[in-house]
């Protein structure tokens, strides 16, 4: 509930956000990250509350729902577009191989290069997993230019829909098909089910990452025969990658299997 009773008193989790961002208002205003999720929408609502200074970031990773980008234009004009440098595909081809979820590229190359320096307002919540229920609610980004401020960390999914469906707030179409979470289509975090459910709901995006597979097979062919590879073709890379997460598994850095991952530059060799 957004309004609980605990040993410490009452908690209004409306009043504390909005507190929190008035509290800790930079000069320059907040970086607010938006992804058109629910969560960010009723971050980016929170901020506006708040009365602060601010500038909402939508930063593309060029493999978003297209409901979800026709969401962020129409309900959200004013969400600056932040675009990559190269897309998905295209870092597949460099990186070698698509992202997994300990070699996630992904994130640090399209998600979160934005605003850096910046005092940046999320919409991450404890509830979503272990690691980021550890994280507090206010941190230091690892490079240290940047700080993160965690205004809805402690909400619930409850809280959130309470929230939205109390102010009347727009969300994505995606959620009432049931989609519980809103993000990149076949995240390496996905699990098997949502896999599959994404490979027959965005064929077309689908196809796309089994091209550049193929056309990081073809690229970089000598690499990846260094790196001892079984793949025979992008086609056998891309079946690999999908059907290891279909069967709940999650290989990293198995050296027989796939090249390495190289610390220094982020790269595969």
């Amino acid at each position: 509930m957004l309004v609980e009773s605990t040993l410490f008193g009452v908690v209004d989790k409306v009043k504390a956000a909005i507190d929190l961002l008035q509290m800790h208002e930079p000069p320059e205003g907040y970086y607010v990250c938006f992804s058109g999720g629910k969560d960010s929408v009723v971050t980016l609502d929170l901020v506006k509350r708040a009365g602060v200074k601010f500038d909402a970031h939508h930063n593309i990773t060029t493999v978003e729902p297209p409901e979800l980008m026709r969401f962020i234009r129409d309900f959200y004009p004013d969400v600056i577009n932040e675009h990559p440098t190269l897309s998905m595909f295209q870092l597949i081809v460099k990186k070698k191989i698509p992202p997994l979820r300990m070699v996630r590229y992904c994130c640090s190359e399209l998600k979160e290069k934005g605003g850096k320096g910046r005092f940046k307002v999320t919409g991450i919540r404890a509830e979503e997993s272990p690691r980021r229920a550890k994280r507090p609610q206010i941190e230091k980004a690892h490079d240290g230019k940047s700080t993160f401020l965690h205004i809805i960390k402690d909400w619930t999914a409850d809280d959130i829909w309470q929230y939205i469906r109390a102010n009347n707030l727009p969300y994505c179409s995606l959620y009432d098909e049931g989609f519980a979470r809103i993000g990149c289509v076949l995240c390496p975090f996905e699990s098997g089910a949502n896999t599959q459910r994404d490979l027959e709901r965005f064929p077309a995006i689908a196809d796309y990452y089994r091209r550049a597979c193929r056309k990081s097979f073809d690229v970089n062919l000598m690499t990846l025969r260094k790196g001892r590879t079984e793949w025979t073709s992008g086609d056998d890379m891309f079946d690999w990658w999908i059907n290891e997460r279909r069967r709940g598994r999650y290989i990293a850095e198995d050296c027989n299997s796939i090249p390495l991952f190289s610390e220094d530059d982020g790269s595969i060799l």
